[in-house]
């Protein structure tokens, strides 16, 4: 496994600035977010090359385009489009992805064959250009549960179409460990977030998610992919920061050289 920083961590900052603090902080790759000022969502080939040099100076890789596209939004099609030229420039093939259409629970069934029909051309396109797209699972979105990303991942049945891992913190949400085991073979990516008792982001070391249980789920499953930190609480984000990536560090460290 690898260690990552999503670019959205630190939105506040310059994507430039941002680079520099994944790289002097020991992280393998950054995630862009594709918003701006980060990431125009329409390709500007100059931003995107100035943003793969910076990268490629700092000796990182870009692990994904962190795009909005969903399948329910107005030319959907145009819009993956660009972001697979900025991906394509950013030498990334991972483009993080939405279903789209609200609560799971609350989908109408007309939206809900809407994201299956259309999620399913829009795999077909972007496998043929061997790009891997990432469902987000989030809340207020149709991947709101183990349950539901299962069912569009499995009715699409395309390789490219893969999920990233979350735990998802509240009353009534899916238990992370059984997401973990569950959606193991089909995950392609990690945003590494932890809460407290009330739902509250805190740093990954003190939620009530157990990470070290987490990764050794994924390592179990062969999981080779990044562990990402999106969000950094604390009022010192660096130093915040620092303890989460050394304590993912370190379970990766445990998994890579297991005690005798």
């Amino acid at each position: 496994m690898k260690l990552g920083l999503c670019s959205i961590a630190f939105r506040e900052k310059p994507l430039e600035e941002v680079i520099n603090i994944a790289a002097d902080y020991g992280f393998d790759g950054i995630e862009i977010w594709g918003k701006e000022p980060h990431m125009p969502p329409t390709y500007d080939a100059e931003h995107v090359q100035k943003v793969r040099d910076m990268v490629m100076e700092k000796g990182l890789a870009v692990s994904a385009l962190g795009s909005y596209v969903n399948p329910l939004m107005p030319w959907y099609q145009q819009h993956l489009e660009e972001a697979f030229k900025i991906a394509q420039g950013l030498r990334t093939n991972l483009v993080r992805i939405w279903s789209g259409g609200g609560p799971s629970k609350t989908v109408n069934p007309e939206d809900k064959r809407m994201i299956n029909f259309r999620l399913t051309s829009l795999t077909q396109w972007a496998q043929f250009r061997q790009l891997t797209l990432g469902l987000e699972m989030h809340s207020n979105n149709f991947t709101d549960s183990i349950a539901t990303t299962l069912e569009l991942v499995e009715n699409v049945e395309l390789p490219a179409l893969k999920t990233y891992y979350q735990p998802l913190f509240g009353s009534g949400e899916d238990d992370p460990y059984d997401a973990a085991e569950k959606l193991a073979p089909y995950i392609v990516n990690v945003h590494a977030q932890n809460a407290d008792a009330n739902g509250k982001g805190c740093p990954i070391t003190e939620g009530v998610v157990d990470y070290a249980r987490v990764i050794e789920i994924l390592n179990a499953h062969k999981y080779e992919g990044y562990l990402e930190v999106e969000f950094v609480h604390g009022d010192d984000k660096l130093e915040a920061l620092q303890r989460d990536r050394d304590y993912l560090a370190s379970l990766i460290g445990t998994f890579d050289n297991p005690l005798e």
